[in-house]
């Protein structure tokens, strides 16, 4: 395979009465990439070859004869040993492996190939989305969304460790700050460390958040029954807090009382002010999908439609038409 490319080079490269220095320039690379290439010594790096292919006026495969297992070899190596993929390399293995799955829709060889290459670049923007959040928030430390967003990215990758360590440092230089504490208090409950959190919780002026806190830390060292007790005593106290009520209703869900996570998602929405918040109605309708009422999920997904044009104005675009979709999935 390697000899072909350089005859290859070298064959055009003569037919177009050029020299090796004038290709060189013509490419971007030295005389003696050029040299090495025709020597079979190296091969032309990925990003070069539709340069090639375009300046000689021949398609890719025909300049450099390389069969599907040279191809996917070579994708194979540059998924695992590049950090950053170029984006005119990333479209080249894109498109040649949907290439290879629109003609041989059974090639599961090319299909995990085309994952591993999504799944690099996910993780690669997932760095520097992280990254991103930890610059701003060193910045702005109460930046709800770059929180939020921090702990998102943090959890998909397994990263809880380097979450709580971020925020206690970034807490130990801003303890004034109430979101970032109950964002730390969040964190360290979730990494196994409820001492922690109910020490830090101590030092804080009370707040009723910090009561649904105490019923996660019963929760996780095994007293359920103990923590329905608190959540169901917050609620009493909270009828009218949607942002409470809402959070209850999430820790229900995740023990598996989906009744009663049904129905305060339904009293977080209707406690809410105007114009109305959808993250309930949205829990609401995808919880009623799981346990299969899809006739229930559908009157909520037509609400949250209704919603969206009345307390937003939004009647068209993808926001309505994702909603649709779900719709239409449940019919």
């Amino acid at each position: 395979m390697v000899l072909k490319i350089g005859n290859a080079i070298k064959k055009l490269r003569v037919e177009r009465g050029i020299t090796q220095e004038e290709l060189a320039n013509r490419m971007g690379v030295s005389f003696q990439a050029v040299s090495k290439w025709e020597t079979n010594a190296t091969t032309p790096d990925i990003a070069i070859l539709p340069q090639l292919a375009l300046f000689f006026g021949v398609s890719i495969d025909a300049l450099f004869s390389m069969n599907q297992d040279d191809y996917t070899k070579r994708i194979s190596k540059m998924i695992r040993d590049e950090y950053s993929i170029a984006p005119e390399n990333f479209l080249w293995a894109e498109r040649y492996l949907k290439g290879l799955l629109s003609e041989e829709i059974q090639n599961n060889n090319a299909r995990v190939l085309l994952v591993e290459l999504y799944e690099h670049r996910e993780n690669r923007d997932s760095l520097a989305c992280g990254r991103l959040c930890e610059e701003g928030l060193l910045i702005e430390p109460s930046n709800v969304a770059l929180i939020g967003k921090l702990t998102r990215i943090r959890e998909m990758r397994d990263e809880s460790d380097r979450l709580t360590d971020f925020l206690e440092a970034l807490y130990s230089k801003n303890k004034q700050n109430e979101i970032l504490a109950e964002t730390l208090i969040t964190a360290y409950i979730k990494n196994g460390r409820c001492d922690d959190a109910a020490s830090l919780m101590l030092t804080l002026k009370q707040r009723p958040m910090f009561d649904i806190y105490r019923g996660d830390i019963e929760l996780a060292t095994g007293r359920k029954d103990k923590a329905v007790e608190i959540w169901r005593s917050v609620v009493t106290a909270n009828k009218s807090d949607s942002r409470l009520v809402f959070e209850i209703a999430e820790r229900f869900k995740k023990i598996g009382d989906t009744d009663t996570a049904l129905q305060l998602y339904q009293q977080s929405y209707e406690a809410a002010s105007a114009p109305k918040e959808l993250d309930a109605l949205y829990a609401q309708a995808f919880l009623y999908a799981k346990i299969k009422k899809n006739a229930d999920a559908i009157v909520v997904w037509k609400k949250i439609i209704k919603s969206l044009a009345d307390d937003y104005g939004i009647k068209a675009g993808e926001c309505v038409d994702w909603v649709k979709r779900e719709i239409q999935k449940l019919s």
